[in-house]
């Protein structure tokens, strides 16, 4: 459950929250790289959901997730990122809940990502599985396995 003090919402590409989740994710994800900001967005981000959770009352982003849907029964879920001082409280749990549950509700058989290394366990305690080897992501040179959730439908008789 979010406490109050946490806002959990999904936001429209080009909002205020969505240029603040730009900022978090190049931080954490790219600037190290060297990598400039405009290279972070790509033409999937124009389709795909946006959620982030933010802190009240001032509105700051604390995290972030983004779900696209790669065919009609697998959906993919990209940049998940939490602010440093936020992590381990929970936050990018409830993001990734929340993005399987929309993905399920959308007819998801299958939930895939990209994770980093150090984060495989994180992803494993909500029923993801690391499948092929571990790969540089294409950007940064960041090794990360791709990981892969089957959603089981309950069959009626």
């Amino acid at each position: 459950m979010l406490e109050k003090k946490y806002q959990l919402k999904f936001i429209d590409r080009g909002s205020l929250e969505y240029h603040q989740a730009a900022r978090l994710r190049y931080r954490l994800f790219y600037q190290e790289h060297g990598i400039s900001f405009e290279s972070i967005f790509n033409s999937q981000e124009e389709r795909d959901l946006h959620l982030v959770i933010t802190n009240n009352p001032d509105d700051r982003v604390l995290g972030y997730g983004r779900l696209g849907q790669n065919s009609i029964d697998e959906f993919q879920i990209h940049q998940m990122v939490v602010e440093p001082e936020y992590q381990g409280q929970g936050l990018g749990r409830i993001i990734l809940q929340t993005l399987i549950e929309v993905a399920i509700n959308r007819g998801a058989n299958r939930l895939v990502l990209n994770a980093r290394i150090p984060k495989v366990k994180f992803y494993q305690k909500s029923g993801f599985e690391t499948i092929g080897k571990v790969f540089a992501s294409s950007s940064t040179g960041v090794p990360h396995i791709k990981m892969q959730k089957e959603i089981s439908r309950a069959r009626s008789g």
